[in-house]
């Protein structure tokens, strides 16, 4: 009988045994387990650490272009040290999504306004911007190797793959048994996300200006990336990059998104291998974890983008070809031919070495002619696309189809006005405000100061531009230097005409926007009092699409064979009256050379480095100015030849 119980404690032990090694077995399967999905989950927070952190250096990447200056996948104000122009200040970095929702926006008003030119503008600049970020890509792709960097707006080394490595290993796991990073295992990448996500670019305002836009092109009043927005045959691919740095779905990454003419790779992927030891299973096991990342833009609200001034320093004109507002300026009127120039060795003319130049870059490869009238469209152009993406597309429109104030009342002429009175002077300033409405104010205008013109930047002359212009008057007899006689010979029995003729010059501060291209000043706006100061102002309403409603919110020819003043003949410095050679540069003496003094000339005078007066106010991007030509009779010279302007009232 004993023998007997003994036999049944030992099959009981046994089987408690048994028992207990299952339980034991199940419970070591199960801390396992928990360790492999807690690894995890704690690898799964390193990798996205690692996209995060690569993510960030790359949206602070950037190359310096000829057509833009410095680009990336971020917007930012100029406040870089290593974006530092010739003239010592910096100039701003565009975010590629910028540079082509800049180009779109500019297509849509140059169709609202039925200006092809502006049209044509708009793609050159989509063409450059789609080549530029194809460069910055590349950079990019280098700077995410091992061992790769690039530079950010400081001209610091950015080394997105160590930030990225560094993240990881930060964040590795923590939890009981051996984990290690496989060394090397971390790979960065750059592609797409399938479908897109929002960007930061804003749709044209005000609502329903695009009828092409909805919610499958849009996200929250954003553009949607990776997804083709066309306008009128061009195709629009946006980025992937938003407000912030953030993760994205990694199994909507590809190096191929589907339905895009065109892309460029922003989404960046990263994916690590972490080797897990686990003492109690004898085993270890290899996890791959994968994360997306979206890298982020700064939008630049861009405070003071510059003013558009058109000026008529000698009256509007009166006579049969009026000027009534700036959608004339690129009508009929203003079809003669012109001369395109640029700046060399400094500002013209007050550095000494400055020169004017021909230019063959015009850039409108339909108008060989360089008329007059798309000078204008040039100059409005560039004075819009400084706005970016936030110009109001119902009030440029309405800008344009908005007569032009009128001029003052005639002014005295002469000393004390002892030759009478001659039409007032008027100049045109339009500035585009923060919230993307035009602002236009008008101001009397005299002769001078003169404009300079600055280095590398675009000067277009044309004469008899406007045949009847005005309503002739002569103003005689006078006494005046003669033209042709050693100074200071004067008559006594001149005859000074007010012709019906104008003639135009155009100045483009922001034709080439560049530290490459652009000069020394690399294409930012002059800084200027006449159109930084802002009392009177009218702001162009979009309530009323293609017109403007007002809204108070506090009180030809060519030069070519007529550049007579440049091949060293005479010119006038009379007084009475002040008279100048027919050009827009103030003459000295009888002998026609310009006076470089700068006191003549507004011009760039800020100083100090930094961010440049003209970001904190408004400077002058473009001036279209009118000049009326004077024909001087005397009894010296031979009659009907020589012409002039008048230098001062």
């Amino acid at each position: 009988m004993a023998r007997k119980r003994s036999e049944k404690g030992g099959m009981l032990v046994l089987v408690i045994a048994v028992i207990l090694g299952i339980i034991m077995a199940i419970l070591l399967f199960m801390l396992g387990y928990v360790r492999i999905v807690g690894s995890s989950a704690e690898q799964r927070t390193a990798i996205e650490a690692a996209a995060l952190a690569a993510a960030v250096d790359i949206s602070t990447i950037v190359i310096n272009t000829p057509e833009f200056g410095y680009i990336g996948l971020s917007d930012s104000a100029p406040n870089g040290t290593d974006t530092v122009a010739g003239d010592t200040f910096y100039t701003p970095v565009h975010s590629i999504n910028t540079l082509i929702g800049t180009a779109r926006l500019d297509m849509i008003i140059a169709q609202q306004l039925g200006v092809p030119e502006m049209e044509e503008l708009a793609i050159n600049d989509l063409v450059a911007a789609k080549t530029r970020a194809d460069q910055l890509i590349t950079v990019l792709d280098g700077a995410i190797t091992t061992g790769g960097n690039g530079t950010d707006k400081h001209g610091n080394l950015v080394t997105p793959y160590i930030s990225a490595e560094t993240a990881y290993r930060r964040n590795q796991i923590r939890m009981t048994g051996s984990s290690n990073y496989i060394l090397g295992s971390l790979q960065l990448s750059l592609g797409a996300i399938e479908g897109g996500s929002a960007t930061n670019i804003p749709i044209p305002n005000p609502p329903g200006t695009d009828a092409s836009l909805n919610n499958n092109n849009t996200v929250g009043g954003n553009y949607k990336s990776y997804t083709n927005i066309p306008f009128n045959g061009q195709d629009f691919v946006f980025a992937g990059i938003s407000d912030s740095v953030k993760i994205v779905d990694h199994k909507k990454f590809t190096t191929s998104p589907s339905g895009v003419p065109y892309f460029h790779r922003t989404i960046l992927r990263a994916e690590a291998q972490q080797q897990v030891d686990d003492s109690g299973l004898q085993k270890s096991s290899t996890l791959l974890a994968v994360a997306c990342a979206q890298p982020a833009s700064v939008f630049d609200p861009k405070p003071f983008p510059g003013a558009l001034t058109v000026s008529f320093p000698d009256g509007m004109p009166d006579g049969t070809q009026q000027l009534t507002m700036p959608l004339d300026l690129y009508g009929p009127l203003l079809a003669d031919a012109s001369d395109y120039y640029r700046a060399d060795a400094g500002d013209y003319p007050v550095d000494a070495s400055s020169t004017i130049q021909a230019d063959t870059s015009w850039p409108l490869t339909s108008d060989a002619q360089y008329l007059v009238s798309n000078a204008c469209v040039i100059a409005v152009y560039d004075w819009l696309k400084r706005a970016g993406t936030k110009a109001d597309v119902s009030s440029v429109v309405g800008m344009h189809n908005t007569p032009f104030d009128a001029q003052g009342p005639p002014v005295p002429f002469g000393p004390g006005g002892i030759l009478g009175t001659i039409p007032a002077g008027i100049v045109h300033i339009y500035r585009i405000d923060s919230d993307g409405l035009v602002s236009y104010q008008s101001k009397d205008q005299a002769p001078k100061p003169w404009y300079v013109v600055g280095q590398d930047q675009a000067f277009v002359e044309s004469f008899d531009v406007l045949d009847d212009g005005a309503i002739p008057f002569t103003i005689s007899p006078i006494s005046l230097p003669s033209a042709f006689m050693a100074w200071p010979v004067t008559t006594t029995n001149a005859s000074l005409e007010f012709t019906s003729s104008y003639d135009i010059y155009v100045r483009l501060y922001s034709r080439r926007m560049s530290t490459i291209s652009g000069g020394k000043h690399a294409g930012e706006p002059m800084d200027n009092t006449v159109t930084a100061k802002r009392p009177g102002i009218l702001r162009l309403s979009h309530l009323v699409p293609g017109r403007a409603a007002f809204e108070t919110v506090f009180q030809g020819r060519g030069a070519q064979g007529k550049k007579w003043w440049k091949k060293g003949q005479v010119g006038f410095n009379g007084a009475p009256p002040g008279l100048s050679a027919r050009e827009d540069f103030p003459s000295l003496g009888a002998s026609g050379n310009l006076d470089t003094s700068p006191a003549l000339y507004e011009k760039y005078d800020d100083s100090g480095g930094g961010p440049r007066l003209s970001y904190k106010t408004n400077g002058s991007v473009s001036d279209i100015r009118f000049r009326r030509v004077l024909r001087v009779d005397d009894d010296v010279s031979p009659p009907n030849t020589e012409f002039a302007y008048v230098a001062e009232r």
